[in-house]
C-alpha cells in the first residue's frame, strides 16, 4: 500500500509478484487501485485488477471518497470506465456516481451515461435534490436533456417524490402546483399533460410510458391532470387521437343557447341546447371528449342522461334532455334528442368542444 500510494511502482510490482494482497487497504481504508486510480497509472490500475479478489469500488474510505471518486480525480477514461462497469447494482446514486453522470452529461458520452444509468435502481437527481434529473428536464423545457436520458434507459415511469424541491415546485404553474404538492405517486407523464408538453407526452408513450396508471390520493390518471389543467392537446394525445380542431369541433354559445356543428371551419349543423342555469353555470373553456355513455345516469342527480359525452374527464358533459328557450340544467349541457344521438354516433372520442 505504502509503494503504490508513493508511486514506487517497481517496488510494487515486486510485491504483487510475491503474492501481495492487493485489495487490502491502509488503516483509513485507502487502497492500490484507489492510488493507482488517482494517479491515472492505466498499466499498475490493470495489474491490480487482475490480481484483485475483492475489489468493492463502492466501499469509501476515511474521507468517504471511493475508488469512483479517485479515480474521476485521476482522470483516466479507460480506468474510469473500468470502475464503472464493476460497480454493482446501487439502491441510491453516490456522489462519486452523481459526479460522473454529470461529467458524462456535460461530454455527450451516451455508452457512459447508459452504463451508470443501468448501475443504479433509483433514478438519478442532482446533488443534494429529491426530485430526478428527468423532471427537471420536462419542467425546465431541457429538450437536449430529456432525450438523452431517454435514449439512455431512463425509466418513462419514473415517479416524482413525495416532497419535492422548492426550486422545482416553482418551475411548475400554480395549479399543477397544487396537484403535486397534494398527491403521490406523480408521473412524468403526468407531469407532462399537467405542463402541456405534448412532443414530450408523445415520447415517453413511445417509450413505454404507463398511461392507466393512477396517483395514490386522488387517484389520478395522466388524462385527468391533463383535463383539470386545461390542456386539450394533451387530453387527445393519452386518448390515442382526436380530429384537429380545424377538421372538426363542436361549438357551445351560451348567450345564444346553441350548439354548431364545425367541420373543416364552417358550420354544417346548428340546433337549441340548455346549459346551467343560475347557481349552476356551465364551465367555460375548451375541453375534449373523453368518453361516451349511451345509457348514463347521473350520480349526483339520479336521472337518465341519455346519449352522455363527457368533457374531459369533468362532473359535466352533453346528453339528451329537456330543451327549452333559456338555461336549466345543472350545469351539463342539454341537447334535443336528434342531435344528441347524431353527435353521439358520429363525433368521436377526442373531439373539441369549446364553450363561451
Amino acid at each position: 500500500m505504502i509503494a503504490a500510494s508513493q508511486q514506487d511502482w517497481k517496488t510494487a510490482h515486486k510485491l504483487l509478484d510475491a503474492g501481495a494482497a492487493v485489495d487490502l487497504g491502509d488503516k483509513n481504508g485507502f487502497t492500490p487501485a484507489m492510488a493507482a486510480a488517482m494517479h491515472a497509472d492505466l498499466k499498475m490500475f490493470g495489474l491490480l485488477l487482475t490480481r484483485s479478489t475483492n475489489l468493492e469500488p463502492e466501499k469509501p474510505c476515511a474521507d468517504g471518497q471511493d475508488l469512483l471518486s479517485f479515480a474521476l480525480d485521476g482522470g483516466d477514461p479507460e480506468i474510469i470506465e473500468a470502475v464503472e462497469q464493476r460497480l454493482p447494482i446501487l439502491s441510491e446514486w453516490t456522489t462519486s456516481t452523481r459526479r460522473a453522470l454529470s461529467r458524462a452529461l456535460q461530454a455527450g458520452k451516451n455508452d457512459e451515461i447508459r452504463l451508470l444509468l443501468s448501475k443504479h435502481s433509483a433514478p438519478p437527481t442532482p446533488e443534494g435534490k429529491s426530485v430526478p434529473f428527468l423532471a427537471y428536464a420536462i419542467a425546465s423545457s431541457n429538450v437536449s436533456l430529456f432525450n438523452t436520458l431517454l435514449n439512455c434507459g431512463a425509466d418513462p415511469n419514473t415517479l416524482l417524490p413525495s416532497h419535492c424541491d422548492k426550486d422545482f415546485l416553482a418551475l411548475l404553474p400554480n395549479g399543477l402546483r397544487s396537484y403535486i404538492q397534494e398527491d403521490r405517486n406523480v408521473t412524468m407523464l403526468m407531469l407532462a399533460a399537467g405542463l402541456g408538453q405534448v412532443d414530450y407526452l408523445r415520447t415517453l408513450i413511445d417509450g413505454g410510458a404507463n398511461r392507466t396508471r393512477l396517483t395514490t390520493r386522488n387517484k389520478m390518471s395522466a388524462l385527468d391532470v391533463a383535463a383539470e389543467t386545461g390542456h386539450w392537446r394533451s387530453a387527445q394525445i393519452l386518448l390515442g387521437g382526436g380530429p384537429a380542431p380545424e377538421n372538426l369541433r363542436i361549438e357551445i354559445s351560451l348567450p345564444m343557447q346553441s350548439v354548431a356543428l364545425v367541420r373543416d371551419g364552417v358550420p354544417i349543423y346548428h340546433a337549441r341546447c340548455s346549459t346551467g342555469r343560475a347557481g349552476y353555470s356551465t364551465k367555460r373553456g375548451e375541453f375534449v371528449i373523453t368518453n361516451k355513455e349511451r345509457k348514463h345516469r347521473s350520480t349526483i342527480y339520479h336521472v337518465e342522461m341519455p346519449y352522455f359525452m363527457r368533457l374531459s374527464c369533468l362532473d359535466f358533459g352533453m346528453h339528451a334532455g329537456y330543451v327549452p328557450n333559456h338555461p336549466a340544467s345543472h350545469g351539463c349541457i342539454r341537447l334535443p334528442e336528434d342531435t344528441a344521438r347524431k353527435f353521439f354516433s358520429e363525433i368521436p372520442v377526442g373531439t373539441l368542444v369549446t364553450v363561451q
